[in-house]
């Protein structure tokens, strides 16, 4: 009897030990069995309904209908996941499942991307299309691969402006001496100083209160993303400087990358491409309307000659871009 009893505890232990090798857990990579749902959370720093946050329901829709349900993306808003950085660090560690990072940290892992947000580089839209869309897109993404991460695209943010509390800014001499919040960007913040003002780089949650207890300035933002983040509460002040053009980059912890099938990597990546054309359309349309709605705010709109900025950041542009002539030699030859 005894003998009997042992041999059923040892089946079930096998048989226990088979079905927790075959479930399946959202985010940490593992093996499926046939049929399974697989549920993958995807976090950025925008809201639902910023042009990113719509791009990624575009997506999940999608993933969702070409799985058959297979997948399950859960999308995380408002950084309800953590910081850019964090979620940068998390997918390459796999405790994040995809994230949306701004171009501006992501040099941190890919350096040469630090090319493209230089001041005045990047011209129109078209330009942006054929620099992210294309072979210079293409070699970024290999390089961002490289640092341990799986790269599904560049989506948008689009061209940024100039806010403050202080004053209209019609000139460089209306910039010098205020403190400008920036992200983590040695060329974001080599630009401002260039222009005279104080750059000081720091987290979005930490600006907004910064901005609201007088600490800080004024900060720079796409017109969208201004709108959004409820600038207009605590800048009056908008300035159309247009200064550099940001993209956003789509990323991938490589143990979910490397947990999907063939044909399944071929979906999602068919996916992040479908749905940043969406998103970079939103983006655009959104930009358009999101002016008016900033003056409806109470926004003070400026439009500074653009020629005067452009002059007096070139001699930073010619030094921190020295290291990336050949980057910018082929961006500058492209169609705009």
């Amino acid at each position: 009897m005894k003998k009997r009893i042992t041999m059923m505890l040892c089946v079930l232990l096998i048989m226990s030990l088979v079905f927790v090798g075959c479930s399946s857990d959202a985010g940490n990579g593992a093996v499926t069995t046939p049929g399974a749902i697989v549920e993958f959370n995807v976090g950025h720093s925008a809201s639902e309904t910023s042009p990113v946050g719509q791009g990624l329901i575009e997506f999940k829709e999608i993933i969702e209908e070409q799985t058959d349900g297979r997948y399950v993306i859960n999308i995380f808003h408002n950084g309800q996941l953590g910081a850019e950085r964090d979620l940068i660090e998390g997918a390459q560690l796999g405790s994040v499942d995809m994230a949306i990072a701004n171009q501006g940290p992501m040099t941190n892992f890919a350096p040469s991307l630090a090319a493209v947000d230089l001041p005045y580089l990047i011209r129109s839209y078209v330009h942006a299309d054929n620099i992210f869309l294309g072979e210079i897109g293409e070699a970024f993404m290999e390089e961002i691969d490289a640092s341990g991460l799986k790269t599904l695209g560049f989506w948008e943010s689009g061209f940024r402006n100039l806010t403050n509390s202080k004053q209209p800014v019609n000139s460089i001499a209306d910039v010098k001496g205020l403190k400008i919040r920036t992200m983590e960007n040695r060329a974001h913040q080599g630009l401002w100083r260039a222009l005279g003002a104080d750059p000081v780089p720091m987290s979005w949650g930490e600006a907004y209160t910064g901005m609201q207890q007088g600490a800080l300035d004024g900060q720079e933002n796409p017109l969208s993303v201004i709108l959004q983040m409820n600038v207009a509460e605590v800048n009056k002040h908008l300035a159309m400087t247009e200064h550099v053009y940001a993209s956003v980059v789509f990323i991938m912890s490589p143990v979910a990358w490397n947990s999907l099938s063939p044909e399944d990597q071929a979906i999602f990546e068919e996916a992040a491409y479908e749905a940043g054309i969406y998103q970079r359309q939103v983006q655009r349309d959104m930009n358009d309307s999101a002016l008016e709605d900033l003056q409806a705010l109470g926004m003070q709109v400026t439009y500074p000659d653009k020629q005067e900025f452009i002059d007096a950041s070139e001699a930073f542009k010619l030094d921190f871009g020295a290291k990336f002539e050949d980057i910018i030699k082929q961006i500058d030859v492209l169609e705009d």
